[in-house]
């Protein structure tokens, strides 16, 4: 059984006319998100008669760094990071291509390209020195039409060390730039397992500032006994749906499916969908647990499900694969530096579509399985500051729109600064069940007749159910 990770081969317009860094995990400072040894989005590679070993290091130009070391050479081939390949731009004809690197014996830069018809070139870029200090490399290369994809590639062929970092790609002229009041990007925040520490210390953050958030829910786990320290409460779900987020599905009970039978497997992606709809979700989406899932898998989610979101660390860019769409996990290890690099490629892409993953939360961030609120509310006021578009997922996809309940209920959460709280959280709303909770419709559906009068009495019900309400925020 493998993971599947799968990124997107497609060709989009950059929207600006000097692009920024679009080498994903550029500067060498994010883990895998499946876990795995290594910089997040790059791998290693040798050929011909040179042996090499591979370091990520800490000691690099800025931070974390990667460094190879030839130990026998010959006649033909060299040795590298190989980075996955990034979106070019379909306009812009040059590339300032380069890195910071050093070596103490001659390097390459290369430019790898990918076109349209599927055949792949190398474009030399230069040739390079040793030198004993940390020395900027950039050239400038001219591109052939139809390229769609590319990586920067530093090669060394000789015995010897190379240490490499911030590696960049920037397309210059004939790039379009961005339409006034277009926005530059957009980014959905989405969270995993229902934690009541994200519940209670992240989701009022996005409520402030009048965000919606996707949550993919264990379906099981809501008013488990012995779960409540832990997580949500299915009145708390519900509460979600009436703030308009979306709720999702994340298994049954979080397994690696990849590890399970068919019939496990089938069992943990079907069985949530009726206690979502229970809830008023119209489970639109997935999330598979660890981002693992086979061929056959996905396949199968595919039948069950509007889309399905990975673990793979890029940005989404239009026509999207729904039932792939690239996530970006950020914990206490992220920077803002990662999400500035992420909400900086997909401005270049018209339509660029970041997809952030959050887990827990805590004042201390014990692991990094957790954020700390701080640390979130700089994420969400960096996103602001990009004036990206924030969506739920369903919602970006068209899928639906929501309109939250007329007078706001705020629910009983707990204390804030404890992770998990003392005491499990007693959710209670008094209000009604539409048809279709939490004013979510479904896209395209006609809102005359029938439906309208359903919508008004819904509303008269809401109305008189939120005089009703008595709680507070404590």
């Amino acid at each position: 059984m493998r993971k599947h990770f799968l990124p997107l081969f497609l060709s989009c317009a950059v929207a600006t006319t000097a692009f920024g860094a679009t080498v994903p995990n550029a500067g060498f400072e994010q883990s895998n998100a499946d876990g795995g040894a290594g910089p997040a989005n790059w791998t290693t590679d040798q050929w011909g008669s040179v042996a090499a070993t591979f370091t990520w290091t800490t000691a690099g130009h800025t931070g974390r760094g990667a460094r190879v070391d030839v130990t026998a050479a010959g006649a033909d081939g060299d040795a590298k990071w190989w980075g996955v390949d990034f979106a070019a731009d379909g306009l812009a004809k040059t590339y300032q291509v380069g890195d910071w690197y050093r070596a103490d014996a001659p390097t390459d830069l290369l430019l790898w390209i990918r076109f349209a018809d599927g055949t792949e070139s190398y474009q030399p870029v230069v040739s390079l020195p040793a030198v004993a200090t940390w020395t900027q490399a950039s050239a400038t290369v001219n591109i052939p039409e139809g390229a769609q994809r590319l990586r920067v590639l530093h090669t060394i062929a000789k015995v010897g060390q190379l240490d490499i970092d911030d590696v960049s790609c920037q397309g210059h002229d004939g790039g379009t730039t961005v339409t006034p009041g277009k926005f530059k990007a957009t980014v959905s925040i989405t969270f995993d397992d229902g934690w009541l520490s994200a519940y209670n210390m992240l989701l009022p953050r996005l409520d402030k500032k009048g965000w919606k958030s996707t949550n993919f829910i264990i379906t099981t786990y809501p008013d488990k006994p012995g779960y409540q320290s832990d997580y949500i409460l299915s009145k708390q779900v519900k509460s979600l749906m009436d703030r308009c987020h979306e709720v999702a599905s994340h298994t049954l009970t979080h397994p690696d499916l990849t590890t399970l039978t068919t019939a496990q497997w089938t069992s943990e992606i079907t069985d949530p969908i009726p206690t979502l709809k229970g809830w008023g979700s119209n489970a639109y989406g997935i999330a598979p647990p660890f981002g693992a899932y086979t061929p056959e898998i996905l396949a199968a989610m595919a039948k069950l499900y509007a889309y399905m979101r990975t673990l793979h660390p890029d940005v989404n860019q239009p026509p999207y694969n729904v039932h792939e769409l690239n996530g970006h996990v950020l914990t206490n290890i992220s920077k803002n530096n990662e999400l500035e690099e992420l909400l900086t490629r997909a401005e270049q892409v018209d339509g660029g579509w970041i997809i952030l993953v959050f887990h827990r939360a805590s004042a201390d961030a014990p692991s990094d399985a957790y954020v700390t609120p701080d640390q979130f509310q700089g994420f969400l006021d960096l996103i602001d500051q990009h004036g990206a578009k924030v969506e739920t997922i369903g919602g970006h996809l068209g899928l639906y729109s929501c309109t939250e309940l007329p007078t706001q209920p705020t629910l009983v959460i707990g204390d804030k600064t404890l992770d998990p709280p003392a005491e499990a959280t007693q959710a209670s709303l008094a209000t009604a069940n539409p048809t279709t909770p939490g004013g979510c419709q479904a896209a395209g559906k006609a809102q005359l007749g029938w439906p309208l009068l359903l919508a008004l009495v819904t509303l008269l019900r809401r109305r008189w159910a939120a005089t009703k309400l008595n709680v507070r925020l404590v």
